[in-house]
């Protein structure tokens, strides 16, 4: 062949080498969509959003359907409820000594009856709880350290992110001091939120000095059965079965400046609540079962109701939605589904990821209609920027319905509430999005509490102060690029 036509050759080869792979890919996405049909039966937006994927970028969908999208959540989902079980069977041998429940959920919810498959997963109310609501981690970090501090048998911590930083290395050496003293430390850290801490050995002195770490589906080269969209997204610290924290706040410099949230401390029988929750989560990622009676606080006993911080109520009905892909159905959606039903004044939401679903969309439009305000605030700056634009796609239904929309402007809005009339509220690490009504294990608390709910809607006037409020004319001022780009990741909104 004539040097001149080698290139030629060469160029004609490699072309026909990319329209063989481009064939090929287009066979992969053809027999992925029975898959894909079957995986989201119930579900067309997604089901319609994988299937664009498939076909507009194939390689890449058909990686992220058989990685992500099928049937390896369903394993990890029927491996879940194995470890649950086993968890509430050991259970069965400490509840007489546990914390007093109410036997129906009227003082929290319309529940008249449910599923005997759902309810298995559901925390009836408990009674005489006390609750502290705590604004940023200049007010949660103290607070929490502070009971680490005082623990005398065990500390069970759990967060979706801890980071190589130095708020993070002092955390752990405040571990690593308590664990020294002899006090039972336990730290379950999730495998995708905290690769940074796991990949750099930012534990190792902790578990030198005999505290246990464990990470939740940590993420592995090899592994058979992907995990990355299975996330334990929960933040709780329990101490001595007495005291928690759940919040939205994890463990990092960054949620000590740039960040707003919030975080819940609790005195009560809801922490026996949380406490089951950590146990079923570590037997899950450790295979050890850590139940026993002195996890559990004695709260009819006056060594239960040691001296605390004054509360902000003392007397709230709550429980624990420890919701996640294990269940049928996500607890933490149908609660705020029918709290939103029986809304009558107002619903103020708090939310950093605003991606609902037509069900969440239909509770707020309906409110609206019963004559209740309905306000909803997001961040005007955030950490997940595709995710941020898939919600601006939203605003001009949610404005249509009656909604006020408003974006807060300071910092990263990062704090999870929502606010039913003058007493009911709910504050946890669960966004207003599908990844968490649908994919992440999450963890709040539905509270009857007027003083609670007073607190949060001071905040969220004081926040409004601070915020832009977002009308129609905003929308139609938006240029066309920005359209664009809320559009397009609004077909995207299926898959977060």
């Amino acid at each position: 062949m004539k040097p001149i036509l080698l290139p030629l050759a060469v160029f004609r080869w490699s072309t026909d080498w990319w329209l063989l792979l481009l064939e090929l890919s287009y066979l992969l996405a053809v027999v992925s969509v029975p898959s894909v049909l079957l995986q989201r039966r119930g579900r067309p937006h997604s089901a319609v959003s994988w299937l664009l994927v498939l076909f507009a970028l194939p390689w890449v969908g058909i990686f992220l359907w058989w990685a992500i999208g099928r049937k390896h959540l369903e394993r990890q989902r029927r491996r879940r409820r194995n470890a649950a079980m086993r968890t509430a069977f050991a259970l069965t041998q400490v509840r007489e000594d546990a914390s007093p429940r109410i036997d129906a959920a009227l003082d929290l919810l319309p529940i008249q009856r449910m599923p005997i498959e759902e309810a298995e997963w559901v925390f009836p109310p408990t009674v005489d709880n006390r609750l502290r609501l705590l604004v940023d981690a200049a007010e949660a970090y103290p607070a929490m350290r502070a009971a680490i501090r005082a623990a005398k048998q065990h500390i069970h911590i759990s967060f979706y992110i801890w980071n190589n930083d130095a708020t993070g290395r002092a955390w752990r050496d405040l571990l690593i001091e308590k664990a020294r003293a002899g006090v039972q430390v336990r730290l379950l850290l999730d495998g995708l939120g905290s690769r940074f801490a796991r990949r750099h050995h930012l534990m190792r002195p902790l578990e030198a000095a005999g505290g246990e770490v464990a990470y939740f589906l940590p993420l592995t080269l090899w592994s058979t059965r992907p995990t990355i969209n299975f996330r334990n997204h929960r933040k709780t610290v329990m101490v001595d079965g007495c005291t928690g924290f759940l919040g939205g706040i994890n463990i990092g410099d960054e949620y000590t400046a740039d960040w707003h949230d919030l975080a819940l401390q609790m005195e009560g029988p809801v922490v026996d609540q949380l406490q089951e929750t950590f146990a079923e989560d570590w037997f899950f990622a450790t295979g050890r079962e850590i139940i026993a009676p002195h996890i559990f606080c004695q709260w009819h006993t006056p060594e239960g109701r040691a001296a605390l911080p004054p509360p902000d109520d003392d007397q709230a009905v709550c429980s624990i939605l420890a919701s996640g892909p294990h269940t049928p159905h996500n607890f933490t959606h149908d609660a705020l589904f029918l709290s939103l039903a029986q809304a009558r004044e107002r619903v103020y939401i708090s939310t950093p990821y605003l991606i609902p679903e037509e069900s969440t969309m239909a509770a707020l439009r309906t409110a609206v209609y019963r004559g209740v305000d309905v306000r909803v605030l997001v961040p005007a700056k955030s950490d997940a920027w595709i995710v941020q634009w898939a919600g601006r796609s939203y605003y001009p239904d949610l404005l249509a319905a009656g909604i006020r929309l408003y974006e807060y402007q300071p910092t990263i809005l990062h704090a999870k509430s929502v606010v039913i009339d003058d007493d009911l509220s709910i504050v946890g690490s669960a966004n207003i999005d599908v990844r968490s009504f649908r994919l992440n294990f999450e963890a709040s608390c539905l509270a009857r509490s007027k003083p609670l709910a007073h607190r949060l809607l001071d905040l969220f006037a004081r926040n409004l102060q601070h915020s832009r409020e977002i009308t129609h004319d905003d929308l139609h001022r938006r240029s066309y690029l920005v359209q664009l780009g809320d559009a397009a990741a609004h077909l995207l909104s299926p898959l977060m």
